[in-house]
């Protein structure tokens, strides 16, 4: 059984249709949750491609290694322990992840900590990416660059497009998935959510993939996938349940 299709995904993603074109203030303040070495430098690469001349916080948890920057950057950020931080309304956050449970477990745990809301997530789009005008891009969103989003594609909360992606038209790309570079995704596709595409995979149109799955790298999914699975290969099978 395919978890998460059409109707749920849609009325899911539709929620956020007020971001549609919603753009980056260069000027905020950005605080970011989570620290994930590699992937903070990503998120930097994407900030200063944008120009962009705010103040960064990075919010680290007490028991994470204290944040150290592995890049170069012109752009002014500290380090915090949760546990310090005063918030006020004007905060906008960044999810410092790729990983689909560690995106829910941030998410889940500093909203309970301060009753944050999905609109107070920002999405990040390369400048070098080119997504179409009629797409519509929730809040926490994360593009990389040189990927490409074609129209009417509907993108959920906190979902990772890494670089050199193509994604066709009328998808629909439900919470928190992850697609890694080099991916492919025809038109009329629909991921489920927290569901991982392993890099240079290739999703043919009008196929589904449930929720929580794993798709391995260099993929060809020609056929529907059920939730709580891994799956890999040519032509893309079900290899061991995850549930």
């Amino acid at each position: 059984m395919i978890g998460c299709l059409t109707n749920n995904c849609e009325a899911q993603i539709l929620k956020y249709d007020k971001t549609k074109n919603m753009e980056l203030n260069l000027k905020q303040d950005i605080t970011i949750l989570g620290y994930s070495g590699a992937y903070l430098a990503l998120l930097f690469e994407s900030l200063s491609a944008l120009n962009y001349c705010g103040k960064v916080t990075i919010i680290i948890n007490e028991k994470e290694k204290r944040a150290v920057a592995p890049f170069e950057t012109n752009i002014s950020f500290s380090e915090i322990y949760y546990s310090d931080v005063e918030l006020d309304s004007k905060n906008s956050f960044l999810i410092c992840s790729n990983k689909p449970s560690t995106k829910k477990f941030l998410f889940n745990f500093y909203d309970k900590l301060w009753k944050i809301n999905f609109e107070d997530f920002i999405p990040l789009v390369h400048p070098s990416s080119v997504v179409s005008s009629s797409v519509i891009k929730s809040p926490g969103l994360q593009i990389e660059p040189l990927s490409l989003i074609a129209p009417y594609t509907k993108i959920g909360f906190g979902v990772n497009i890494s670089r050199n992606c193509s994604i066709g038209h009328h998808n629909i790309i439900n919470d928190y998935c992850s697609i890694y570079a080099g991916s492919n995704i025809a038109g009329f596709a629909e991921i489920g959510e927290g569901t991982t595409i392993g890099p240079g995979t290739t999703v043919f149109s009008n196929v589904k993939i449930g929720s929580n799955s794993i798709i391995g790298g260099g993929s060809v999914v020609s056929k529907d996938i059920p939730s709580n699975v891994l799956a890999y290969g040519n032509p893309c099978i079900v290899v061991k349940n995850l549930s």
